[in-house]
């Protein structure tokens, strides 16, 4: 190895630039997908296995649902709901069994759970509170787990997703729905 040589010369310098570009091309060998060479690939039938949005239309376009890997968008005015259609979508993906991240850097990590409460149980939002034995006898055997983060407005980056769900994983926590509700990471 080049470094090696470098080492018994004492070139830390150069020691260091050797690392430092070899670290620049980092160890991603996949250069993408190539469109011709990989031409049969995309006729192969995939194992896809989505998770159902709950809406019958919106999971005939979707090919019925959400897969693993990929992104869903939810687009709309201040005030439209977005929030509680990221409740839904996770869920949906609750009941079948998946572990659901839910990052939330608007609202508060406890009315976010609510929220899940009521979509759950059908219990009204307004009401959720004067329901909690009847609350936890519906939600206490559902399949996934739901862990709700909240971060203070602005404060979170994609590198800060990225620390907290390594740290989900290393405590057996593996998701199968990621939810952010804040759209300017």
């Amino acid at each position: 190895m080049k470094s090696v040589a470098l080492l018994q010369t004492c070139s830390f310098d150069e020691i260091s630039k050797t690392i430092n570009d070899a670290l620049k091309l980092g160890s991603d060998n996949n250069f993408g997908y190539d469109y011709l060479t990989d031409f049969e690939e995309r006729f192969k039938p995939k194992h896809r296995m989505p998770v159902t949005t709950g809406w019958g239309e919106m999971d005939n376009i979707t090919g019925g649902g959400l897969g693993k890997s990929e992104l869903g968008v939810v687009i709309a005015p201040t005030g439209a709901g977005k929030s509680m259609v990221l409740v839904h979508l996770g869920v949906e993906a609750l009941k079948a069994g998946k572990n659901v991240i839910h990052y939330t850097l608007e609202l508060q990590d406890t009315v976010v759970a609510n929220r899940y409460d009521s979509c759950l149980t059908s219990f009204p939002l307004t009401d959720i509170k004067d329901f909690k034995e009847e609350v936890f006898e519906q939600v206490k055997n559902i399949q996934g787990k739901l862990i709700v983060k909240e971060y203070p407005t602005k404060s979170a980056s994609t590198n800060t997703i990225k620390s907290h769900l390594a740290r989900l994983k290393k405590r057996g926590i593996d998701p199968g729905m990621i939810i952010i509700d804040y759209g300017d990471l």
